[in-house]
């Protein structure tokens, strides 16, 4: 009875983007796993969007608070600074009316909006990295994490050792909480079930669709999927690729889109228009995996690759870059091949293999092996190890 009369703690996340993408997936299916019996979740966001409709639909409370989202290099002009500077202050009058124990941002700009509360309140800040820091953003944020920051949490060691390289003095800060997957969505299709995502593409039932799924970002290796795809058609004549994702956030990152123009006009210089679909973003993924005979991953650098789980999920093997986080949990698990960092020609012939491989095995014992380690990162899991550490934020700091 006493456990049920302590006040929850109230965490309050602040967002700076309303869209869906992978970051906004993984905060989704921690909060839907979250203990609310323990914790009182409040999202801050600064304008609607498909995220905001989505939190909402677990009943998290929302708020909406006007500050900017910018670049950080963009700050340097006196008007956004002092709209940071009166967003900071909204920001003050906010967590002084409402309690909040702790606050859970992944961004440095949300570190300067929360600077002056942190410091008045004593708040306890965790920060999610979830993204390589160039040298700019590296330098700031640790500087920021040094004197804000409680606890700061990293979607895979490859992003912990990226941090540890870069910064100064916060080393004992950081640990690694790996992302996971919902198996009850992310599942084989069955046999009463028709493919819905090939069926609208007009992909015929021989064919071999083969795709890959991210926002247009450079980094992301939309070109090296496009020379395996090349590669891959002189040789097979049974495939059909598909690119599916969005210039998201390119009201923030301009280039983005200009990336993304670039890539079409990639695809078209080299004739590949009668193998590759190009499709904006979806929310029916689930559906789109279950279609699928092959997921490429090209990143030349990826923090983890929620994609991989997803797929692996759905029975579909996948075609990853060796730079790609995930592969710290799932190396070694069937279905999966690896390819060498931007070389077209490796996921070239990974994506064949991969392909060969598929028709010949007996599926069972590797869906087995498969099921074995993704059972160890649900969503659930995720959440109690995050709770944890928010239990943790609560105790007082020893000298």
């Amino acid at each position: 009875m006493a456990h049920e009369m302590e006040p929850k703690t109230a965490i309050l996340f602040i967002n700076l983007y309303a869209e869906m993408g992978g970051g906004e997936v993984a905060i989704y299916n921690q909060l839907k796993s979250l203990d609310r019996a323990r914790f009182r979740p409040v999202m801050m966001f600064n304008r609607h969007g498909a995220f905001v409709e989505q939190i909402e639909s677990l009943g998290v409370e929302t708020v909406f608070l006007a500050y900017e989202t910018v670049m950080l290099s963009r700050l340097v002009h006196p008007a956004r600074l002092w709209r940071l500077f009166v967003a900071s202050g909204k920001m003050y009058g906010y967590v002084k009316r409402n309690r909040t124990d702790v606050i859970h941002c992944s961004d440095v700009l949300s570190l300067l909006l929360i600077a002056v509360s942190v410091l008045r309140f004593r708040i306890a800040v965790l920060y999610s990295v979830i993204f390589f820091y160039e040298r700019a953003r590296m330098i700031v944020f640790n500087v920021l994490a040094i004197i804000l920051v409680r606890s700061i949490v990293t979607n895979s060691s490859l992003v912990r050792e990226d941090l540890l390289r870069g910064t100064l003095f916060i080393a004992r800060k950081i640990l690694t909480v790996y992302p996971g997957v919902d198996m009850s969505t992310f599942r084989p299709r069955r046999d009463s079930e028709t493919k819905e995502f090939r069926n609208e593409l007009r992909v015929p039932s021989e064919a071999k669709l083969i795709c890959m799924v991210g926002r247009y970002d450079p980094w992301k290796g939309h070109k090296i999927f496009l020379e395996a795809a090349s590669l891959v058609s002189r040789e097979r004549r049974d495939v059909m690729f598909v690119i599916i994702g969005g210039a998201l956030f390119a009201d923030v990152f301009p280039f983005f889109k200009d990336y993304y123009n670039d890539v079409v006009e990639y695809a078209h210089q080299r004739e590949l228009k009668d193998i590759v679909i190009f499709l904006p973003h979806r929310d029916d993924i689930p559906e789109v995996m279950r279609s699928l005979d092959v997921l490429v991953l090209p990143s030349i650098s990826e923090p983890f690759g929620l994609l991989v789980l997803e797929a692996l999920a759905s029975g579909v093997p996948v075609v990853v870059s060796r730079t790609v986080g995930a592969l710290e949990v799932v190396r070694d698990v069937p279905g999966v091949y690896v390819a060498e960092r931007a070389d077209p020609d490796s996921f070239a012939d990974r994506i064949i293999e991969a392909l060969d491989a598929s028709a010949e095995k007996d599926t069972a014992p590797a869906r087995r092996a498969v099921e074995t380690v993704l059972n160890k990162l649900s969503w659930n899991e995720h959440a109690r190890r995050m709770e944890r550490i928010y239990a943790s934020l609560e105790e007082p700091v020893t000298p």
